[in-house]
């Protein structure tokens, strides 16, 4: 049996959601390494004066690059795995999809208000999706 092209897409999506996910990763690490090094540089330089609140502040924000870095790592390896099992036929990468596609045209239709054009965006990129993870959960390729 040949997989259909909505599998395929699925899987190019998974691919290009993994690439992000990982630069992401890559940014709120860097953000995170970068609070932390003025911090540690502020407080051991002689001249410069940090109270407690300033460095409990820069303190948070690090953790907080710290644990979304890791939380978009996660995000990666998942769509690696989502990717290979799309293009490998299994089903429930298709309705794991199916349900990230209809969680992000939710989280799109809430916040149509605001930045029009990267909202209409993200709602054809689900509606394709949802499109996608239709379509082949009904081909039998995806059992």
């Amino acid at each position: 049996m040949k997989r259909p092209w909505e599998g395929t897409a699925l899987g190019v999506v998974d691919i290009i959601a993994t690439v992000f996910a990982f630069l992401g990763a890559i940014g709120f690490l860097f953000l995170q390494s970068l609070i932390s090094g003025f911090l540690s540089s502020a407080q051991s330089a002689g001249g410069v004066e940090t109270t407690a609140a300033a460095t409990g502040i820069f303190s948070m924000f690090a953790s907080l690059g710290l644990v979304i870095g890791v939380i978009f790592i996660g995000v990666g390896i998942l769509s690696i795995f989502l990717a290979r099992g799309s293009f490998k036929g299994q089903k429930w990468t298709v309705i794991v999809n199916l349900i990230f596609g209809i969680l992000g045209l939710l989280s799109a239709l809430s916040s149509v208000g605001s930045m029009a054009n990267q909202v209409l965006v993200n709602i054809v990129i689900d509606a394709f999706v949802i499109y996608c993870s239709v379509m082949c959960l009904k081909n039998a390729y995806y059992k």
